[in-house]
């Protein structure tokens, strides 16, 4: 109970003045109590990533990412939202989506847990649980029929390691509001729950009110600043998927600087990725010289970390996306082609 109030505290920590001295002494009490949440980074799951996070996402941290439609940023979403209930016992996370139904997330989460638990060519795609949804099953629903199946127990299994802590909350772009996310916070926060991530899928489908109608620049500013006030506020890690601006959809690589509200995403976010198609944005000599290869790198996404408080930052990772399982593969490596607009990390 010490620690929980202590953690309490030092979340909702009031604005104002402290000597390094108090700093010093409120640290000792923290650790004395065992409440050293906050220098406790959260792991996204994916290799070199967490790495050049420098271990992962720290509580009061605002990640955003971006890309042009398509790419993954859902899939990269809702994936880091699994790893991080699936690897942490004592985490939960909120995935607020704008997008698509609760349903919608679910079938998403069982494809991608079937090819996480090395199903093979039995992974669960869109199709199957279709094709398993409408067969004959007895009066029974689709998670009974899959936890009859000896190909897909063990998924069920997995999954209910964590299903009470993975939250999907459908949104609303006339009424959920981010006071209304506040609430489903508050309303998750409890003495077992040691770290916290949410997820907003997407930024700029938040709404805001009548009154406050102004160009897009200046509601993605407000909402930005709110969004980072939120997580430093509970304390919890935030991660909030942007939309491009429709102009910079033209161009052959997209940028944290092409995002709708692109100025305060730069300068507020802790951390800034960008996904891009890796085809289209390799240099072209790496294409004409080997066709195979070229047609290759469409199942692959680079990741380019612009922005980043708590390490390096311009740094380009690749990783395989596995689309049919809403899945991006967790290991990853550094780019080491030349790509246009930009020179990839060399390691």
């Amino acid at each position: 109970m010490e620690r929980v109030q202590a953690e309490q505290r030092q979340v909702r920590e009031a604005p104002g003045p402290a000597s390094v001295a108090q700093v010093m002494d409120e640290f000792e009490d923290l650790a004395g109590h065992g409440a050293l949440r906050q220098f406790r980074p959260l792991p996204t799951g994916f290799m070199p990533l967490d790495d050049v996070l420098n271990g992962g996402m720290r509580p009061g941290e605002l990640m955003v990412i971006g890309g042009p439609y398509g790419v993954g940023k859902t899939i990269l979403g809702l994936q880091i939202a699994r790893n991080v209930v699936s690897a942490n016992r004592d985490a939960r996370a909120l995935y607020v989506c704008y997008e698509h139904d609760r349903t919608h997330l679910l079938t998403r989460l069982l494809c991608l847990e079937s090819a996480e638990y090395g199903n093979g060519d039995n992974a669960l795609t869109l199709r199957k649980l279709s094709q398993l949804a409408f067969s004959p099953l007895g009066g029974s629903g689709l998670v009974t029929a899959l936890r009859r199946d000896p190909r897909y127990d063990g998924i069920l299994s997995s999954m209910e390691s964590y299903a009470d802590r993975l939250i999907l909350a459908r949104a609303s772009g006339a009424s959920t509001t981010l006071a209304e996310i506040e609430r489903w916070i508050d309303d998750l926060q409890t003495p077992d729950t040691q770290q916290m991530l949410v997820v907003i899928d997407y930024l700029q489908k938040v709404p805001v009110g009548c009154e406050d109608l102004r160009p897009e620049d200046e509601t993605t500013t407000q909402l930005t600043h709110a969004l980072k006030e939120m997580a430093l506020a509970w304390g919890v890690q935030m991660v909030a998927i942007a939309a491009a601006d429709r102009p910079s959809l033209r161009n052959a690589r997209m940028r944290l600087s092409d995002l709708r509200g692109s100025s305060a995403l730069q300068y507020e976010t802790d951390i800034g990725i960008v996904l891009n198609n890796k085809y289209d944005i390799v240099s072209r000599e790496h294409l004409i010289y080997s066709l195979g290869d070229a047609e290759a790198m469409r199942s692959w996404v680079v990741l380019t970390v612009e922005k980043n408080r708590a390490g390096r930052h311009a740094v380009d990772m690749e990783f395989a996306l596995d689309a049919p399982h809403f899945r991006i593969m967790p290991q990853g490596a550094f780019v080491r082609e030349r790509l246009i607009d930009g020179k990839a990390v060399l390691e």
